[in-house]
């Protein structure tokens, strides 16, 4: 009796686990951290790890992303993601380093297959003559499901004082 108790207890929070680790919050959450993760070089990684990132950034972008950033002009638009990725390719082999450090969750939003990620960072992008972002940030995120899971379409910074 005791057994069966301690099982079904055992099974219904590894139901519970379940439903929340693959809920769409979940993800998006997980999928902005990865997006992180692979924008951030740190300083002395070799030309090989760094032209892998730009790799890992293809499963994360929609084929056409939205930029709104204050910091880049160049870096505003709609851009293939053919075009992030040569861009990001050249980045990660000038830049000295490049950090994006998740401060806070605010809100994730779902609906349908749709969704955004309101946060705030400290992002750094350090060039060999000049940092072009250097701060903390609000940035939302959209999201956008499809056969291949969540994809980023658009990604909008705003330079916090």
């Amino acid at each position: 009796m005791k057994r069966s108790v301690i099982s079904g207890i055992a099974l219904a929070l590894l139901i519970a686990f379940g439903l929340w680790w693959f809920s769409a919050a979940e993800v998006l959450k997980r999928r902005t951290q990865s997006l992180l993760s692979t924008l951030t070089l740190d300083a002395g990684t070799g030309r090989a790890s760094r032209t892998l990132a730009t790799y890992s950034l293809n499963k994360l972008l929609a084929p056409w992303v939205e930029l709104d950033t204050p910091t880049i002009r160049e870096a505003n638009g709609n851009f293939e993601r053919v075009e992030l990725e040569s861009g990001f390719n050249w980045i990660s082999q000038q830049a000295k380093q490049t950090r994006f450090e998740l401060e806070k969750f605010h809100s994730v939003t779902i609906a349908g297959d749709t969704g955004n990620v309101k946060l705030t960072l400290f992002g750094l992008v350090e060039l060999p003559h000049y940092r072009p972002a250097d701060g903390n940030y609000a940035v939302s995120l959209d999201w956008k499901n499809g056969d291949d899971g969540w994809r980023l379409t658009q990604a909008v910074w705003t330079q916090m004082p």
